[in-house]
């Protein structure tokens, strides 16, 4: 079933179904508008492009197969043939703004942001209704950093079908020029509207750190962490606030987590170390620091700091004692 190795997660799996269908059923594969994202995913790019051309062939005219060719560029990361192949879906599917939408992103990624201009001017035109324009316009304005025209243009995005994510783009374009006050306004109602959409819980949040609102700000990071628990971001920023605050204990709790969430990465057992290093809990420091040696030995700090620890707390000779392995 190609819908269903599609979101197949090991990709050796997949590629072992992905042979299967090709020998069992050729001309389900060729028809199927699943198999080309399916070869994307398993980056077998080649493939991908022999697949398309085989039903270019088969199928005289598919337009499925030229946008699916320019998306596999796209994917490659091959932009000047990507835009190539973008030029030739414009040409050929005039009843579309998909072409004006995919030549102007490659020109946008070549730098060539005035001739992008143009090309979604152009699909504007053709379709002034098209959301995907109105957004792709906006992406352009925050690239060139534009962003009065940013707000004008993510705003219109947002309020013209009540998009999520573009009210959250259009405060973010006001936090770039210090408008703190008016992206918290203009995200008040929105927030209440579209209580579960994350790009509004993290910008709030960054709203309030920028604004230094502690109290909003603790609470905002607690909602992203409960959003996304898999971004690191809600923990160091949310743990960063909640010391501005006072709120230690919270604190140590919320780095505590990143410990068990994030077990590979270092940062959640040395700033969990600096967080009784800095309030000069000498005792704690040192089993922290303790703790980061076990888990990370390369890491400078949890020598040097550590031996700075034990030392406060009395433990002299230990102190002297600690040496980097290097």
């Amino acid at each position: 079933n190609l819908a269903k190795l599609s979101v197949v997660s090991d990709p050796v799996e997949a590629a072992a179904q992905w042979e299967r269908a090709r020998r069992l059923m050729p001309n389900a594969v060729l028809e199927s508008e699943d198999s080309p994202d399916i070869l994307i995913r398993l980056k077998r790019f080649d493939e991908a492009d022999a697949l398309m051309h085989e039903r270019q062939k088969r199928f005289h005219g598919d337009r499925f197969s030229l946008m699916s060719l320019a998306k596999i560029a796209d994917y490659r990361g091959d932009t000047e043939e990507a835009l190539k192949r973008w030029e030739v879906v414009r040409s050929r599917v005039r009843d579309s703004v998909f072409g004006y939408l995919g030549v102007a992103r490659c020109l946008a990624d070549l730098g060539r942001f005035e001739e992008a201009e143009t090309q979604l001017d152009r699909a504007h035109r053709r379709d002034p209704d098209s959301h995907e324009v109105r957004v792709t316009r906006a992406r352009l304005s925050d690239r060139r950093q534009d962003w009065k025209q940013s707000i004008s243009r993510w705003k219109h995005a947002a309020e013209s079908i009540q998009d999520p994510p573009a009210f959250a783009f259009a405060a973010k374009a006001m936090i770039q020029l210090g408008r703190l006050d008016e992206a918290e306004a203009y995200l008040k109602e929105p927030a209440i509207a579209f209580p579960n959409e994350f790009e509004i819980a993290f910008t709030r949040a960054v709203i309030a750190q920028s604004r230094g609102d502690l109290t909003a700000a603790c609470d905002r990071w607690a909602m992203v962490r409960a959003m996304k628990p898999q971004l690191p971001v809600g923990y160091q920023d949310g743990a960063a606030r909640l010391v501005e605050a006072g709120r230690h204990a919270d604190a140590d709790a919320v780095l505590r987590a990143a410990i068990e969430r994030f077990p590979d990465q270092i940062w959640p057992s040395r700033d969990f170390a600096y967080l009784a290093h800095n309030r000069k809990d000498w005792a704690e420091a040192a089993v922290r620091w303790e703790e980061l040696r076990q888990r990370f030995p390369a890491e400078e700090a949890g020598y040097s700091l550590g031996a700075e620890a034990l030392k406060a707390a009395g433990r002299d000779e230990e102190a002297a004692a600690l040496r980097h392995p290097a």
